[in-house]
């Protein structure tokens, strides 16, 4: 094949020309490879990236709500909020009005079955263990209550307060044997044996003497105590 000798040869213009498209080319690739490099500040808009956190967004908030700050100089100083769930925040104000303290010498049983894992027959033994007691003097005795599980007790603990105390006593001298046994801390044969010792020895002169009987070890005594007196 015959190829002409001038073929791959280009005049001083054509030459020129060829190297300023090159540079023209080499230019254009390269501006938007220096203008994110230098502007690297400014993000570049990802349109469906928008329209989904859009979207996103319009469904989050059909279920919010925004809350003020309570203090304006908090709500000036801040000026940003967090969204509370509806739901989440109703369900705040009744976890905050259900929060209270119970007096264990003064609650009724509407009070009690407002605690948690108390209900209405649990309520009903307390108050009813109170009663036979002649008051509480101490909040670890509610935890003495028949059916009260130590979990349940553990739990409402932090929830009681032992208020004024006025303990219904019992006169040793004077109280017969049925009364004596009807308190939780007497049963029947120690209130047998009361009675007897008191038949034998006299009156008592103090509390203390019950300690002269068998029965009542420095445990029972404790407990006995602070619901005796003698006149």
């Amino acid at each position: 094949m015959f190829v002409p000798k001038n073929f791959f040869t280009f005049s001083r213009r054509e030459r020129t020309g060829i190297a300023c498209l090159l540079s023209l080319i080499v230019l254009l690739y390269c501006i938007p490879i220096a203008w994110s490099y230098f502007r690297s500040d400014i993000a570049f808009t990802d349109t469906i990236g928008f329209h989904h956190a859009a979207f996103e967004l319009r469904e989050m908030m059909k279920d919010t709500v925004t809350e003020r700050p309570r203090y304006k100089k908090q709500f000036y100083k801040h000026k940003e909020f967090t969204p509370f769930k509806r739901d989440s925040f109703r369900r705040f104000e009744k976890f905050e009005k259900k929060v209270l303290v119970v007096d264990i010498n003064r609650a009724d049983s509407l009070l009690w079955e407002q605690l948690p894992g108390i209900g209405p027959v649990l309520a009903r033994r307390i108050l009813y263990f109170r009663e036979r007691l002649g008051g509480f003097h101490s909040i670890t005795q509610v935890g003495e209550t028949y059916g009260l599980a130590d979990s349940v007790f553990n739990k409402i603990q932090p929830l009681l307060r032992l208020g004024d105390v006025s303990l219904r006593k019992i006169d040793l001298n004077e109280t017969d044997e049925k009364s004596l046994a009807d308190h939780p801390y007497i049963n029947t044969k120690l209130a047998r044996v009361i009675i007897r010792y008191r038949s034998s020895h006299g009156p008592f002169r103090q509390v203390e003497g019950l300690k002269g009987i068998a029965l009542v070890d420095d445990s029972i005594y404790r407990k006995l105590e602070k619901y005796l007196v003698v006149n």
